[in-house]
């Protein structure tokens, strides 16, 4: 729980909200042009049914709605209260909202916490919601359209300029009022419409995620479009975008600040390459939500998933998209489009391979993807039927129609034929053009017969992306809740070796030589080559100050080495860590940090020397399961190496999938360990398991 304050009613006061009877609008002008009475006009503009209640002592009526002195001089107690005053003015009406019973308010005023001179008007303004239990959207935010209940709570001007809106299951939460205001405007201009868009503000009482966890339940919710900058105690989303799995609904996140530095205060390697942008992208893809990377493909995005079904599910590996058209080069493109985006193609059947051996004429392709031909003006009902015939193929997941020059027309002309397609077989359907303007109500004619209408053969093929992601992410299974084991950070050598040994990720055979030992009786018993370098506890970067040396043949170079690193770091009676070099393992990373706006991350990826240079590393929020890692993983340049890179033998990807769960966990077990990397972690071949190679562990800050 962050500091934002979650009354236990927060459900269904935001019904009401969003669904009101009566609203109160406290700062509401007669005066044409500003934003106290459009705040006015816009609510009745767009047909609110309910009452509304105007709150300035300076006037009779605002837009014809008698106004009242304050809201204690209402006749009831309103659902929503709204108020677009001064700031300063702001708590004493919110204590004077609270004192009436009032439970829900919308702050459109600025001037606090986005202002040095308001950060005090904020804390002010939290603890009167505090006090008095209410649910406090803003301040410094756009408001909120509830369009089904007609219930336009905004003084945005792209609400102002509708002349209609128009319901459909999309939601829109986010942080930036402008772009709220932006995506609702696009989603209505283009008629496609939405359901909710709510600009969350300053988010001082109420945050992004209070939002997304009531709009998940909405019955007429079945995309949500997200634009975030950052959250706090974002560990949140994980199990919000879960519950949204289960009831059928997919989240799109626009997440901003890919720019942003990374944190700079770590000590570990991976550490210092988690810019907060990249762990965003990898949690939010750990928890099921689809990452677009522009406010352009976040509106295609809910677009194709608020319309388009899944693709049809299929355990054979020859299963895929199929593609027709009369465009032998916009084929081309789309097959090459569907592997850019990791879209499988189809491979017909025999069976209807002999299908269209003879429907199509002798001179088209009829392997995937179709060449029609110019044929389709000549042969009466050849799109339908070789349509039909691929969408019966149990290989086909989902069609895409290529359109020549005249797409339009040819669209036009079997659009009925096109439509029964999609109803028989119930397969995602996409028509793609070559680059021709596509007027709103057919596309939005075709949408609603579950055809998407794309402008070129790229735009296919990153829509079937998205629905292909949506249900991969359909299987998701969380990972289960830890029990309440404790564990103390390692202080000692033995220490670590221990804790390595409960990670699953065991050291290599080592001894610790002592200044005046001799190594060949210390080091008695390990094969060589041996590896001589100084113990963590005495050196952080030691392959950069020289004090590693590897494949080390006899105990007279152990000890060579070891009196040299004394001296460099001016340590004579240092001990100096000896141990058996591992010569068969691929270097991976395995490490945790604390800091970051999920929590605790795991994080994975190339290890050794290599991690900094190629920064091929994903993050997973822990806790993790198995499924999750290997999916990471898979994605990483490293895989290719550990899944057996020309002839090598396949590394123990297994035991590296088990040991980084079970790090994970050890690390939730261990609270005052702020962060820990194991680097490199050698996996050996398949079979062979893991060996540890060096680890850095930092201690939490005790309190004074």
């Amino acid at each position: 729980m962050n500091e934002h304050t979650r009354p236990a009613t927060i459900a269904a006061d935001l019904d009401k909200a969003f669904r009101p009877e009566s609203v109160a609008i406290v700062g509401a002008s007669p005066r044409p042009g500003i934003g106290r009475n459009r705040i006015v006009k816009v609510l009745l503009k767009h047909g609110y049914a309910g009452r509304v209640y105007p709150v300035t002592p300076s006037a009779d009526e605002v837009e014809g709605c008698k106004a009242y002195d304050s809201v204690r001089d209402l006749p009831e107690v309103p659902d929503v209260v709204l108020i677009i005053t001064p700031a300063h003015t702001v708590p004493a009406i919110i204590d004077e909202c609270g004192e009436v019973g009032v439970r829900t308010v919308i702050v459109f005023s600025a001037g606090f916490e986005e202002i040095d001179t308001g950060k005090d008007l904020a804390i002010q303004l939290r603890a009167a919601a505090r006090r008095h239990g209410i649910n406090l959207l803003g301040p410094n935010c756009q408001g909120i359209w509830s369009v089904k209940a007609r219930t336009m709570l905004t003084f945005g001007a792209a609400a102002h300029a509708l002349d209609d809106i128009r319901h459909a299951r999309i939601g829109v939460i986010s942080q930036s009022g402008a772009l709220a205001g932006a995506i609702g405007n696009y989603l209505q201009g283009n008629h496609l419409g939405c359901s909710y868009v709510v600009s969350v503000g300053n988010e001082t009482c109420m945050d992004a995620l209070d939002l997304l966890s009531w709009m998940i339940e909405q019955d007429d919710v079945n995309t949500v479009a997200l634009y975030l900058e950052g959250l706090d105690d974002a560990g949140r989303l994980i199990a919000i975008a879960e519950h949204a799995r289960a009831r059928g609904v997919q989240i799109v996140a626009l997440k901003a600040g890919r720019s942003a530095f990374g944190q700079e205060a770590t000590a570990s390697h991976t550490g210092k390459i988690a810019s907060p942008y990249g762990i965003y992208l990898d949690v939010l893809d750990q928890a099921g939500i689809i990452v677009v990377e522009s406010l352009v493909d976040l509106m295609a995005a809910v677009e194709v998933l608020s319309f388009l079904p899944d693709p049809r599910s299929s355990d054979d590996p020859l299963a895929g998209v199929s593609v027709l058209g009369s465009s032998g080069g916009a084929g081309a493109l789309l097959a090459d489009h569907s592997e850019e985006n990791a879209v499988p193609m189809a491979t017909f059947s025999a069976h209807t391979a002999e299908v269209l051996e003879e429907l199509l004429p002798e001179f088209a392709r009829k392997a995937n993807p179709i060449d029609l031909t110019g044929q389709i003006r000549s042969i009466p009902k050849l799109f339908r039927n070789t349509a039909a015939a691929v969408a019966a193929d149990p290989r086909t997941s989902a069609i895409v129609i290529q359109f020549a020059s005249s797409g339009m027309s040819d669209l036009l002309e079997n659009a009925e034929d096109f439509k029964a397609v999609v109803k028989d077989s119930g397969l995602p359907f996409i028509m793609s053009f070559g680059a021709e303007r596509i007027t709103d109500p057919i596309r939005r004619e075709m949408l609603e017969a579950g055809i998407l209408l794309a402008e070129d053969p790229y735009t296919a093929m990153r829509a079937l992306r998205w629905l292909y992601q949506r249900a991969e992410f359909r299987t998701i299974r969380p990972a289960s809740a830890l029990g309440s084991t404790a564990r103390t950070a390692p202080e000692t050598w033995q220490d670590t070796m221990a804790f390595l040994d409960a990670c699953g990720v065991p050291a290599a055979p080592w001894r610790i030589l002592d200044a005046g030992q001799d190594a060949a009786n210390v080091c008695a018993g390990l094969r060589s080559p041996l590896v001589v370098k100084a113990l963590p506890s005495e050196a952080e970067h030691k392959t950069e100050l020289g004090l590693v040396k590897l494949r080390v043949q006899t105990p007279e170079e152990v000890d060579s080495h070891a009196c040299a690193f004394r001296v460099a770091l001016g340590k004579p009676a240092m001990p100096v860590l000896v141990q058996e070099m591992i010569t068969d393992g691929i270097e991976v990373v395995l490490s945790c940090l604390r800091d970051t706006d999920f929590g605790p991350i795991l994080s994975i990826g190339s290890g050794g020397v290599a991690v900094e240079l190629y920064k091929d590393v994903t993050f997973l929020a822990l806790p993790v399961t198995e499924d999750q890692v290997r999916r990471s993983l898979s994605k990483l340049k490293v895989h290719t190496l550990l899944d057996g890179f020309r002839g090598a033998p396949r590394a123990d990807i297994d035991a590296l999938v088990r040991a980084a769960v079970t790090f994970g966990n050890v690390m939730l077990e261990t609270p005052d360990l702020a962060e820990a990397e194991i680097n490199p972690v050698l996996v050996r071949p398949e079979g062979k398991g893991l060996a540890a190679v060096d680890f850095l562990g930092v201690v939490s800050a005790k309190p004074a």
